[in-house]
């Protein structure tokens, strides 16, 4: 059964809840907005010299702050929800309470998610995906790890540059995401008590939190609300999706700072600095990221660099770029864990390709 969300609440409480951003005069911001659509048209002309992929030459590049970030995420949400089939009330239609709690809740977890995001390729809300860029927090960031700004804002749109060469230069990719949202979706079972299964785990990642803050480790590791919620088949799903991830994820590091090697000079102090700040976040920000399962994104860029690194260095990038040729190529998770097991199967045509949700076509 789907999410019934009140998108009109959703937005209210996203801005409601929105931090503001540091302080800058006018001037000062459009030199921000500019500079970052600079770089991102340089980054772009970078990923392409390095993957060897050209990427769609009509996606939309937009320099935001925070509140616009959500307005754009809940537009794409809204969209998917509606293509997946859940009613979407007029604005003079009456909206039950569960919607409007839902609606809350989404608000929220975007407020707090427009504070930390500095790039996105968001894929829902237009036909073409579109580029974001969240320029508070990229001022805000480089200003407290005192960064030189030209060169990290080059670097985030190196990595930003990277994911919308991902899905627009690799012909099916887009569709083959959308397939494994809409077979995770599909795979809902109603009975499942979504009250219940968010109760448990905000339990469990408030402990996992305390655990992590006295150096323990959680009692209960990866519980998030979405394993709380869901059913075997949407894990199954979730499998897939978080393997995809991972590559993507992995792909666009392990690009950034390929290309900073010869772009930037301090790419060096970019990512040790960059990366400390992943590594500690605060008391809340641990119970938010065990809360939304966000761990696992953040043990996304290590596996998944691990794996894109190993293979470029056996095998280059033109062997890596293998992965792009259909979507049996892309690794299993416990691939990801094995890079062997990837190389044998696509490069050495050793094994059987997996079964795969939403496969078939390329």
């Amino acid at each position: 059964m789907l999410p019934s969300v009140d998108w009109q609440t959703a937005a209210s409480c996203s801005r409601a809840f929105s931090r503001g951003g540091p302080r800058m005069s006018p001037e000062g911001a459009l030199d921000v907005v500019a500079d970052l659509h600079r770089h991102a048209r340089r980054a772009l002309d970078l990923v392409t010299d390095y993957t060897g992929l050209v990427p769609a030459s009509t996606v939309s590049v937009d320099v935001v702050d925070r509140i616009r970030w959500s307005q754009v995420n809940i537009a794409g949400f809204r969209r998917l929800l509606n293509e997946l089939g859940a009613e979407d009330a007029g604005r003079d239609a009456p909206v039950s309470a569960a919607a409007k709690l839902t609606g809350v809740q989404t608000g929220a977890v975007l407020a707090f998610l427009s504070s930390r995001v500095l790039g996105q390729f968001e894929t829902f809300s237009t036909d073409t995906g579109r580029l974001l860029f969240v320029a508070p927090n990229i001022v805000e960031v480089e200003r407290r790890l005192r960064l030189p700004s030209r060169e990290f804002r080059l670097w985030i749109a190196v990595h930003e540059a990277a994911h919308l060469t991902q899905f627009t230069a690799v012909p099916w990719m887009r569709e083959h995401f959308h397939r494994l949202i809409h077979a995770f979706f599909d795979a809902a079972e109603p009975e499942r008590s979504t009250a219940t299964g968010l109760a448990r785990a905000v339990r469990r990642a408030l402990a996992n939190a305390r655990d992590e803050e006295q150096g323990r480790e959680p009692e209960v590791p990866g519980t998030d609300v979405m394993s709380a919620v869901t059913s075997p088949e949407q894990r199954e799903a979730i499998s897939q999706i978080q393997a995809l991830m991972t590559l993507l994820e992995g792909h666009a590091e392990s690009v950034m700072d390929g290309v900073g090697r010869t772009a930037i000079n301090h790419v060096a102090l970019l990512r040790r600095r960059f990366d400390r700040r992943r590594a500690n976040p605060t008391t809340l920000q641990r119970f938010l990221r065990q809360l939304l399962g966000l761990d696992a994104k953040m043990r996304q860029y290590a596996a998944g660099r691990r794996f894109v690194d190993q293979v470029v260095t056996e095998h280059g990038v033109a062997g890596f770029n293998r992965v792009w040729e259909r979507p049996e190529h892309l690794p299993t998770e416990a691939e990801i864990d094995h890079p062997e097991r990837w190389i044998a199967r696509v490069l050495h045509g050793q094994g059987l390709a997996p079964q795969r949700l939403g496969a078939g076509h390329g």
